[in-house]
């Protein structure tokens, strides 16, 4: 057989050895950052009889030209393999073949998930319902980093008395500054690391969406989910006028989402996934 390899986006990964895992894990061979890839999701197994792929009990499953694989399943050239929503296709190492729309992440100096699916922008009242569950989930969230300064006031207002507890102003100010010091450590993990790297905050994972770089497709990286931040901030302070920009264009973009060049895109798997097996025979 011809030495065969996975192309996700740009980026080639050989397939030239018995065993190749696919997952979130660091133990894997090809390693994808993304919520719906398991940490070992599948593998490539290559014997005599030629390459299959096996999915190894994955929650989002492993696909070959859009049917879920059950056991293991062989594999031929121009295969198109996904692994939950992460896409790749099977290619001879000895053919060149151009990139499929798709910029490599290498070059940007970071290696987060690469190849994930299209999806259409995410109309205005889907990004209102994100918004809402936003604040639940932040605002639920906010509780935790300030429960010492909560248990303290409580203790010392029903339980023990004043002199058993740090009564004094200048504790009660290092305790309020350590827990407002990890309340900003929370909100930084909750939304600048998560529109960097994990495509999304958890309100948009929920709701089946995530934030792109709008011509790409891929994560957006630090530097601009920090200026996504601050276009937030902008927005608030006009009034709100900058969260209603969805309404009036056509790709769905929020000032926000002009200011950091990003998208917030409903996912959905490729169009012959989507449709009954006899239209998918019958779609161009």
């Amino acid at each position: 057989m011809p030495p065969l390899q996975l192309r996700l986006g740009t980026d080639l990964y050989p397939l030239d050895r018995d065993r190749v895992m696919v997952g979130r894990s660091r133990f894997c061979d090809i390693r994808l950052q993304e919520d719906t890839v398991s940490r070992l999701h599948a593998a490539f197994t290559f014997s005599e009889e030629g390459l299959a792929l096996q999915d190894l009990g994955s929650s989002n499953g492993t696909f070959v030209n859009g049917e879920r694989v059950g056991g293991s399943t062989r594999l031929t050239v121009g295969d198109v393999v996904r692994f939950g929503v992460v896409r790749g296709t099977i290619e001879d190492s000895e053919v060149q073949a151009e990139p499929r729309d798709l910029i490599s992440l290498s070059d940007l100096a970071q290696r987060p998930t690469t190849a994930l699916p299209s999806g259409s922008p995410a109309g205005f009242w889907l990004r209102c319902a994100i918004g809402v569950s936003e604040l639940l989930l932040f605002a639920l969230g906010s509780i935790v980093p300030f429960l010492p300064m909560l248990a303290v006031v409580v203790m010392e207002r029903y339980f023990l008395p004043s002199d058993r507890l740090p009564s004094t102003l200048q504790a009660k100010v290092v305790i309020t500054a350590a827990c407002t010091a990890l309340w900003l450590v929370y909100a930084w993990y909750y939304f600048i690391h998560g529109w960097a790297r994990r495509g999304g905050s958890p309100a948009m994972r929920i709701w089946g969406t995530r934030l792109f770089d709008w011509r790409w497709r891929i994560p957006i990286g630090y530097g601009r989910a920090w200026l996504r931040a601050v276009g937030v901030v902008v927005s608030i302070l006009s009034f709100g006028i900058g969260f209603l920009l969805p309404l009036f264009r056509r790709d769905r973009r929020a000032l926000h989402d002009l200011l950091a060049g990003t998208l917030v895109a409903r996912l959905r798997p490729p169009l012959a996934e989507r449709l009954p097996k006899n239209d998918a025979a019958a779609a161009p």
